[in-house]
């Protein structure tokens, strides 16, 4: 098998699984512990975190391979590191200004810098 239609063949699946973990990342992190034990969910911090997959899953059928594996990856790895290590997660009587701020910077800044990586990535690959 050629190795372009390998690559086609592996680009969706990938897209679907940055997706997929995407959502499970804006869950757990819309998620705030109660003082009973129980959990709850922030509607407005799970919209927030759930925009820039919605965004880039809009954009799968319209990208090559490289650029959508590298703006997925770019998304996933930025959204990451700014939920757990800048701590932008729902807690009560929370702002939603930083996860706001976090969902525009995903949406606006990081897709297209990661479709701008994945096009530089498929000029230099053999």
């Amino acid at each position: 098998m050629p190795a372009d239609k390998v690559q086609k063949s592996i680009a969706k699946p990938v897209a679907y699984a940055v997706i997929v973990a995407g959502c499970i990342l804006a869950l757990i992190t819309a998620l705030a512990p109660q003082p009973t034990g129980a959990y709850r969910l922030s509607g407005t911090f799970l919209a927030l975190g759930v925009l820039p997959y919605v965004v880039y899953g809009s954009f799968t059928s319209m990208l090559k391979c490289c650029p959508l594996i590298g703006a997925g990856m770019a998304l996933l790895l930025i959204d990451l590191a700014a939920r757990f290590g800048a701590q932008v997660i729902h807690i009560d009587h929370a702002s939603a200004m930083p996860a706001f701020y976090l969902s525009l910077v995903l949406t606006v800044l990081v897709i297209p810098a990661g479709v701008l990586i994945g096009n530089l990535a498929g000029k230099f690959r053999s």
